[in-house]
């Protein structure tokens, strides 16, 4: 559940910087995308597909929480970006 903050907590707006960031996967992230463009969200970032396959874009909501909508757009080996995959041993 989400709520709106109340009038004495401080929020990213008041602040001046973010607190979090929260990513929702969403099947139809395209349409998504207009349809927040359509209501004047503030967008951070267009939809754009990243390094690591994920296609995405970032909204502010009216409190300055900043929000990724995405969906996995191709498998992509972490090497090129620079990620390294960390292997636990099992004893």
């Amino acid at each position: 559940m989400l709520n709106r903050a109340r009038d004495q907590r401080a929020i990213p707006k008041l602040l001046g910087f973010g607190t979090q960031s929260l990513t929702v996967f969403i099947e139809d992230v395209e349409a998504h995308f207009e349809n927040a463009k359509s209501f004047g969200v503030a967008i951070l970032e267009d939809l754009h597909e990243t390094v690591y396959g994920e296609l995405q874009y970032g909204a502010e909501d009216l409190d300055g929480h900043h929000w990724l909508f995405s969906r996995h757009a191709r498998d992509v080996s972490p090497e090129p970006w620079g990620a390294t995959v960390s292997r636990t041993q099992r004893s």
